[in-house]
């Protein structure tokens, strides 16, 4: 028999890049909110910070406080790059760590970016350097990404590897679903099949603690 005690909201944290996206990330923040989650997101306000913290460290410690976790990978980096990585990608490593429960949506940019400048980045791997006579023996040349209009940093690329695991021999790799979208309107049927089961949702968050 029930004792009447509701049990706990489900923290959900949404990493996201901002800029531009601000319409879109409130309506999703929105929908999440309204399947009952409480919903950590910088945006928001409603990251607990410490003010004795980098903005980094706070985002951090909300990964480490939230139940479950959705990464949105946009082509778009994000202002807050901390060394050599943004916070946004600096959550999403750290919720892959920490084994969270994740979800991942990408923007269809990204994954056509990888597909399209893959023959170009492998001679632009920073711990890979191979002298400008072998790529000239090649036919190839260094490749300098440039920001532009649709994408500004070729890390967004890292980011989505990080987010599938593609380090990780296919059979091995666990939570590395990463839902396409272009739109909003492609975005949100994925949100609901996930998200409006909340019971499913803490059951899956009871369970991997486990883990």
């Amino acid at each position: 028999m029930s004792d009447g005690i509701s049990p706990e909201p489900v923290r959900l944290m949404v990493a996201s890049s901002v800029y531009g996206f601000e319409s879109d990330l409130d309506q999703i923040c929105g929908v999440l909110q309204a399947y009952g989650y409480t919903v950590l997101n910088s945006r928001l306000g409603t990251i607990p910070t410490h003010p004795n913290k980098s903005n980094l460290e706070n985002c951090l410690d909300a990964v480490r406080q939230c139940d479950v976790f959705l990464g949105i990978v946009r082509p778009f980096y994000g202002s807050g790059k901390v060394g050599e990585r943004s916070i946004t990608h600096e959550e999403m490593r750290l919720a892959i760590h920490l084994n969270k429960p994740r979800w991942f949506l990408v923007h269809s940019h990204v994954t056509f970016a990888r597909l399209l400048l893959k023959q170009f980045r492998q001679f632009n791997q920073p711990k890979a350097w191979v002298p400008d006579s072998l790529l000239n023996l090649l036919g190839c040349s260094r490749f300098c990404f440039q920001k532009t209009s649709v994408m500004d940093d070729l890390r967004v690329i890292d980011m989505y590897e990080d987010v599938i695991r593609a380090d990780q021999p296919i059979v091995k790799r666990t939570g590395n679903w990463a839902q396409e979208f272009y739109t909003l309107s492609q975005a949100l049927p994925y949100l609901q099949t996930v998200f409006s089961d909340r019971d499913r949702v803490r059951q899956i968050a009871q369970e991997m603690k486990t883990l």
